[in-house]
């Protein structure tokens, strides 16, 4: 399956929030999304399967550095490599607005995630106490040095 790979735009939005709604316990909103699409600081980029949106990710940046605070594949999707495809084009796209790390909090329970980010070269970093609500848990810190 050959996917896409594109900033997302406000036709984009729906889907986006859509796929949020049915895997995270507190979702983001669609003003969340907007924001950061109209945003100079920030992008999201999507993977698509020709008009459906598979997954996407959110980036806020501060260059040299970045956060990754939301990355979700839709559930159809997922075990197919659409999380690693969708961050490297991302990667790609971080180094030409040269960003050099990128930072991210994980729940310490999503070890799916874990997995996916050591195999792109994150290592952790540190821990948050109590990061995440619904339910309450600790996030796992960790970073990612981008090559040049």
């Amino acid at each position: 399956m050959a996917f896409t790979y594109r900033f997302a735009t406000e036709a984009d939005v729906d889907a986006i929030v859509a796929i949020e709604v049915a895997s995270m316990s507190s979702p983001w909103n669609k003003d969340n999304y907007l924001e950061a699409i109209n945003s100079d600081h920030a992008f999201i980029m999507v993977a698509a399967d020709g008009d459906n949106i598979a997954g996407f990710a959110v980036f806020y940046l501060t260059p040299p550095e970045c956060e990754l605070p939301d990355i979700v594949v839709a559930e159809s999707y997922r075990k197919r490599g659409v999380g690693k495809s969708l961050m490297n084009e991302a990667i790609r796209q971080l180094k030409a607005h040269k960003v050099d790390t990128i930072f991210l909090e994980v729940r310490v329970s999503n070890t799916a995630a874990q997995a996916l980010y050591s195999r792109i070269g994150f290592e952790e970093i540190g821990k948050r106490k109590y990061f995440y609500s619904d339910p309450i848990e600790d996030a796992i810190c960790m970073s990612l040095h981008l090559e040049e």
